[in-house]
């Protein structure tokens, strides 16, 4: 099982925990592997405490080199190198259901899979939200459980269906990583997107990937990723990753602006009626046009750069 951290040490905390606390599938061997990307360990009395809470093997390594990609591809080659059978990731901001692993462990042996993923269902903040971060949650939190939905009725009607799979919940048969000599794309080091890349690779080379509705991980979103600008920068850069990994052709991809920029009109033209909720969604869809069209001209997301890092970790 891995996970990949920096600088979330109470989130990685918390995260451990459930792990400490999950059900384990019968009969299975379990180690857990970690990476903290950073240039030296500051977690290792959380992973010190945890290792003396469970019975499983428990593994740090240190990943100076920045970058989402290199820690992930440390914890592949270790899983590769010592001859696991199946790799887990989860984010370090996220906690496990009890009857997480089980549930996806489960899945991959019934169903054959290679890769599979399952929801992250999203939770408040303990502090009081401004009506604007509440008005971003609800939104966020609507298109999770449509997407959702619809994932689970696509495997209901078909029985591989073209998914791409995060490794915000995720499970790989390592076989299959050997067979085709797969790692995280180390060039996507600042843009993120480098799952999704690892899952169209997979599924390139005739990998089975499914969707576990049972196998359940939460996440506390916090209040400063809860603005409307990080919501609507989020939908920017996501949408100029999709048009790299699936290699839109610069017509398309217009069209898909010119399609973004009237959604932004509609919805600017409803904010009288339906209030902050439309003003969220033309923030989000302007967010997804302003990304479509820096991706359309060559312009890469920089979502994780460092400039931008004091979104992504915990306060010091």
């Amino acid at each position: 099982m891995g996970a990949i951290t920096r600088r979330r040490p109470e989130g990685l905390k918390c995260l451990l925990d459930s792990f400490a606390s999950m059900e384990r599938p019968d009969g299975a061997a379990i180690e857990f592997v970690f990476c903290e990307n950073d240039d030296e360990s500051t977690i290792s009395d959380v992973v010190d405490n945890f290792r003396s809470e469970v019975p499983e093997p428990v593994q740090l390594m240190l990943e100076p080199k920045k970058g989402i990609p290199f820690a992930r591809n440390r914890v592949l080659t270790a899983a590769l190198d010592q001859g696991f059978d199946f790799l887990t990731f989860v984010d370090d901001d996220e906690v496990v259901r009890r009857d997480w692993l089980v549930n996806l462990i489960s899945a991959m042996q019934a169903r054959d899979l290679d890769l599979c993923g399952g929801p992250v269902e999203f939770e408040r903040p303990a502090d009081q939200l401004s009506p604007m971060q509440e008005a971003v949650f609800l939104h966020k939190t609507e298109r999770s459980l449509k997407r959702n939905a619809r994932r689970e009725a696509d495997i209901a009607a078909v029985e591989d269906p073209k998914l791409d799979i995060y490794t915000n919940n995720w499970c790989v048969r390592l076989d299959a990583v050997r067979a085709n000599g797969l790692r995280f794309d180390d060039a996507l080091r600042y843009t993120g997107g480098s799952d999704t890349r690892f899952s169209r690779q997979m599924r390139g080379a005739g990998a089975r990937i499914g969707w576990v509705p049972s196998a359940r991980v939460c996440e506390t979103l916090p209040q400063k990723r809860l603005t409307l600008s990080y919501y609507a920068g989020r939908a920017r850069d996501q949408a100029s990753n999709d048009v790299m990994i699936r290699k839109h052709s610069p017509l398309k991809t217009w069209i898909r602006v010119a399609q973004r920029l009237i959604d932004v009109f509609i919805n600017l033209l409803a904010v009288p009626v339906r209030g902050r909720k439309a003003l969220v969604n033309a923030g989000f869809k302007l967010g997804m046009a302003t990304g479509l069209m820096r991706a359309a001209i060559g312009l890469k997301s920089g979502h994780y750069a460092p400039r931008r890092e004091t979104l992504h970790v915990e306060s010091q």
